[in-house]
């Protein structure tokens, strides 16, 4: 058996050709753990404590302008500064790119002890509130469980959003719903297949009095009720 001191040199010699003489391994920051929140009734939980928010929206030059800030150190490091400053605790981002890294900017926010709230559709993929049926599909839902990979790794992801004011204003939007809870569904059951720790997952209304309360109470409506309404 070989002593301890012959295997520390093999090790350290290992260790020489892999990384070279003058090769420096550059190592990606680790993350500042924070502890999940947790919803109950209207309200937040973190640690047993209530959380109460202290958030803003985060969607550099507009949503028409599609651009990830999560994806662009350039762009958040500098906004994740003046967010401290703010004592703001959560941000709201609309649009991000699954395919590009945002570990720098997620652990700067979770260094900062700031959580990130994120909408799991984009401009690409999306429920068309006005012919949703098409736009519900393999594609589609590949798209946004490609998101929730890429975010569910990082412990200030604090919920994933469904859809954003799928259900306006106009009165055949409403046909939409059975759509977006469908996603909610297949959101929720995917982060429990993949092991993932659990996230909270919603939908974020539109302010229209028409149908506010009633979208409410149908996302809120028992599963086994719900499942007549989805029948897709």
């Amino acid at each position: 058996m070989p002593s301890i001191a012959a295997l520390t040199a093999t090790l350290a010699a290992v260790s020489s050709v892999l990384a070279g003489p003058t090769e420096t391994i550059k190592m990606k920051p680790r993350q500042a753990q924070l502890p999940p929140i947790t919803a109950t009734g209207n309200a937040f939980f973190v640690n047993g404590q209530r959380f109460f928010v202290r958030g803003i929206a985060y969607q550099p030059g507009g949503a028409s302008a599609n651009i990830d800030p999560l994806a662009d150190p350039d762009i958040c490091l500098q906004d994740i500064a003046k967010f401290k400053t703010l004592g703001v605790n959560v941000v709201r981002v609309y649009s991000t790119d699954n395919s590009r890294d945002h570990a720098t900017c997620m652990n700067a926010l979770a260094d900062a002890g700031i959580y990130v709230a994120l909408d799991v559709n984009n401009p690409k993929y999306s429920i068309n509130r006005k012919n949703p049926g098409p736009s519900y599909n393999a594609a589609y839902l590949q798209s946004i469980f490609a998101s929730i990979d890429e975010f569910a790794k990082y412990s200030n992801t604090m919920a994933f959003f469904s859809g954003n004011e799928v259900i306006h204003d106009e009165a055949e939007t409403t046909l939409s719903a059975r759509y977006v809870k469908a996603t909610t569904r297949d959101m929720r059951q995917y982060i429990r297949n993949r092991g993932y720790r659990p996230i909270l997952v919603g939908y974020s209304a539109a302010d229209v009095s028409q149908n506010r309360m009633q979208t409410a109470h149908y996302f809120n409506c028992h599963r086994r009720r719900a499942e007549r309404f989805l029948r897709l």
